[in-house]
């Protein structure tokens, strides 16, 4: 027996409404201009719209009329294939999966948006109250996830330039992670640096010879300081901090594999072999690197932590099963990291508050506090998980922490009792291709680079003299926008020559989204706001390139003295 009592009445105005549960979900007067009056209250112009509750599709039908872009548009309704008088037409998310539903709210908030807009359609909240606050809870933790993520871009779009720059140097002598593709058979830990690690390193310790041992980042302080070497250590962070963790470790057989972005002076510094890779989402990085290297890249995905990448790097080096130690995700037992970690600090109630921690469901089926910034991470380990096709089974053996939703726990000990065979070494070297040291090549190959650096300053300083003398203070003339536009098809060009992706990451960002057309503009407003989007477009990038630029000589010159 269904749990929902449906009813169907008519209205006064000969329409048809409907009572859930005893709770009327439109009027029974007039439902089209009850529907005009609530989205006459509601709407918002440039946001996501997101409608919990279909109904009969009054309220959903007059929304749409008011949203130009369909993907702006999110309509939900737990109980519409209940209502047999529903109108069809306009597609509503029926099934109420927070994983899905998740994913299409990251998918409509695309480019770090965090504006939404929710209406709930009348009593739905009291006849879904449980599903209404889900929906609340997975946009906030969407919405908070894209703040971290853009703060992140924000603040490191600068050093991952520069970093990228420097790096094309250190790639030129290392290898591509490429080489390691499918290379081991054998089990893979993935060893991070959360509170729980310090019970899982004895264990660790004993076999180490018999696994492939990751390391996430600064990870590698606490393995070292309990005579534990990794295999190989990951590095994507681009910050002087991380560079700092690397400083004087002397003296160990690991190898390096690193993102892009990592800061350049841990590959420079860094003795053993070195392998690169691309974030996953750098395909022009990946492409810019193919042209002027004739190097293959792969493309890597991971998340707001180094450990999403670790994760990620396991499954591409081994087909053989995976555990990973010390991810908790939460600060376990009030402790941020594992105690022999540089990062290590006690939480105390100021930090809480500070950081405005959270619960969230445990490893042990407890609660643990967590903030958004690793559950940002956690997302992305679930994520990772659930699109994995990796050929073996991928436990979390954390034993503490958060809960990491659709990944198998495993104890530690009794991942290794079935996994590992401790009567055998694992054959662990890697034959590798010679470094390349032709670097009267890579000097003229940024030569290039520096040629195309002038060519688009130029142009960019050409286009913000052009726009400053357009004599209209209502239009652009046409012969401004006939140069403007000739220059836009030369900066186009000049653009595919080198990669500039992130450092204009923020500039793209900005551009778009600052400058959406409000309602009822005027022809004035409109040309005020074109002009300033493109003032500020041609002025940022100008800025970019230079710094761009200066980077590319510093490197030149380090070339030069090698």
């Amino acid at each position: 027996m269904s749990k929902y009592h449906i009813e169907y009445l008519p209205t006064k105005n000969n329409l048809k409404t409907v009572i859930v549960n005893g709770f009327l979900l439109h009027s029974k007067y007039n439902p089209i201009q009850e529907s005009t009056r609530i989205i006459e209250k509601e709407f918002e112009p440039n946001v996501v719209h997101v409608l919990f509750g279909y109904g009969l599709g009054y309220i959903a039908e007059t929304l749409s009329r008011k949203i130009n872009d369909p993907s702006k548009l999110i309509i939900i309704d737990p109980i519409y294939s209940l209502l047999q008088e529903s109108k069809e037409g306009l597609n509503v998310i029926s099934q109420f999966d927070m994983f899905e539903f998740e994913a299409t709210i990251e998918i409509a908030l695309k480019g770090f948006n965090k504006k939404v807009k929710v209406i709930c359609s009348p009593n739905y909240d009291k006849i879904l109250p449980k599903e209404f606050s889900e929906l609340l809870k997975v946009i906030k933790d969407v919405q908070m996830s894209n703040v971290v993520n853009e703060n992140t871009l924000r603040i490191f779009a600068d050093s991952w330039q520069e970093n990228y720059i420097h790096n094309l140097l250190n790639l030129y002598r290392n290898n591509s992670l490429s080489k390691l593709q499918k290379k081991y058979s054998c089990p893979v830990v993935v060893a991070s640096g959360g509170p729980s690690l310090t019970k899982q390193l004895p264990y660790l310790k004993k076999m180490q010879d018999h696994v492939i041992i990751i390391a996430a980042g600064s990870t590698i302080n606490s393995l070292l300081n309990n005579k534990i070497e990794p295999d190989y250590i990951v590095t994507v962070d681009g910050s002087i901090a991380n560079y700092n963790h690397f400083k004087g470790i002397k003296n160990i057989k690991s190898k390096l594999i690193y993102a892009m972005t990592s800061h350049y002076k841990i590959q420079e510094d860094f003795v053993n072999e070195k392998y690169a890779f691309v974030d996953f989402w750098n395909t022009d990085c990946k492409e810019h690197i193919k042209g002027i290297f004739s190097i293959e890249l792969p493309l890597i995905m991971g998340g707001g932590s180094v450990a999403n990448f670790a994760f990620s790097i396991a499954t591409y080096l081994s087909t053989g099963p995976i555990a990973m130690i010390g991810q908790d995700l939460a600060y376990t037992d009030n402790k941020s990291h594992a105690e022999s970690n540089k990062y290590f600090r006690e939480i105390d109630k100021n930090f809480s508050n500070e950081r405005e921690l959270f619960e969230v469901p445990g490893y042990n089926g407890d609660k643990v506090l967590t903030d958004y910034v690793f559950l940002s991470m956690k997302k992305s380990f679930e994520a990772l998980n659930k699109q994995s096709n990796h050929e073996a089974e991928i436990y979390n053996c954390t034993e503490g922490g958060a809960e990491i939703e659709g990944m198998d726990q495993l104890p530690f000990g009794n991942f290794c009792e079935k996994y590992v065979d401790d009567q055998s070494q694992v054959i662990k070297d890697v034959e590798n291709s010679h470094s390349n040291m032709d670097f009267l090549n890579f000097i003229k190959i940024m030569d290039d680079h520096i040629n195309s650096y002038n060519d688009l300053i130029k142009e960019l300083k050409l286009a913000l003299k052009i726009l400053n003398q357009n004599k209209s203070n209502i239009s652009f003339e046409m012969k401004t926008l006939n140069k403007l536009n000739k220059i836009d098809e030369i900066l186009k060009v000049k653009f595919e020559q080198i990669s500039l992706s992130y450092i204009t990451n923020p500039i793209t960002l900005d551009v778009l989204r600052n400058y959406e057309p409000p309602l009822n503009e005027s022809s004035r407003d409109t040309y005020k706001r074109v002009y300033n989007q493109n003032k500020e477009l041609y002025s940022r990038l100008l800025e970019a390139i230079e710094k761009t630029k200066k980077y590319t000589l510093d490197v030149i010159e380090k070339a030069r003295s090698l």
